[in-house]
């Protein structure tokens, strides 16, 4: 294997790790969000939902605002 061709193997690697980790990262987020729109239907306490879905505070007012938006089109 040439210096040519095994740098492009190494970066094509690091580039296939970088993008499995962030496809994890966004699936993670995906969840927490899931969790925070069943908790805002079941209209928990916004302190809760922030505890349990590990969110930021603006997220969940993101979430419920966007969530509201919706029901509002109903």
């Amino acid at each position: 294997m040439s210096d040519h061709d095994y740098e492009l193997y190494v970066e094509k690697k690091k580039a296939r790790a970088e993008g499995l980790a962030e496809g994890h990262a966004e699936g993670r987020n995906d969840e927490r969000a899931a969790v925070a729109l069943d908790m805002l239907a079941d209209n928990e306490p916004l302190e809760k939902i922030i505890k349990y879905s590990h969110l930021p505070k603006e997220k969940v007012l993101e979430l419920r605002d966007s969530q509201a938006a919706f029901d509002a089109k109903k």
